[in-house]
């Protein structure tokens, strides 16, 4: 799986360089305690969560949340530990955008940034994709925990339920057809 198609790794790559970018100019700054930074609610729009041959499964969501950025006694980043929150979480088909359902409510990710071993790994954790419909059940999920190899985009280890990983986005496209 390449980790740029896997929607739990994209939304925390996405989020971690903001982060970084953030508070870059720390690191330059010898043996600094790792303060907690918060940002958001940011607004995300047509997130790509999956092919359903006729359409695209869309994802609006509205994300929070903090990060730790940690430094060693020379200045040079370590390790990102990250929470994310995603909230107002809505699913939708690309070609008929009125055919949606919510997701959530506990969309819930973090994750860790590790620099310091001979492969920079990403480990994610928590509840990434959630969709409940009433009278049918759970019929959507990307939860678990999964480590990622940051220069290969390997994964290195995945447990949980992995709808969007694995493709197993036949539930997801019969809710959003038409």
């Amino acid at each position: 799986m390449d980790i740029l198609r896997s929607g739990k790794s994209l939304r925390a790559c996405l989020t971690v360089i903001v982060a970084v970018l953030a508070v870059g100019s720390v690191s330059t700054v010898v043996a600094v305690p790792p303060d907690k930074v918060y940002f958001g609610p940011v607004q995300a729009f047509g997130f790509a969560v999956g092919d359903c041959g006729d359409f695209v499964v869309l994802n609006d969501y509205t994300v929070e949340g903090f990060f730790i950025v940690h430094f060693d006694q020379d200045g040079f980043l370590t390790h990102v530990n990250q929470h994310i929150s995603f909230s107002d979480s809505t699913y939708y088909n690309s070609e008929d955008p009125d055919v949606r359902i919510n997701g959530g409510p506990a969309e819930l990710e973090n994750d860790r940034f590790d620099f310091t071993s001979d492969r920079p790994v990403l480990a994610v954790s928590g509840i990434f994709f959630k969709i409940t419909l009433p009278g049918y059940g759970l019929i959507f999920h990307e939860a678990g925990r999964a480590i990622l190899d940051l220069e290969t985009n390997e994964v290195l280890f995945q447990a949980g339920p992995a709808d969007v990983s694995e493709g197993n986005l036949a539930a997801l496209c019969a809710a959003l057809t038409p």
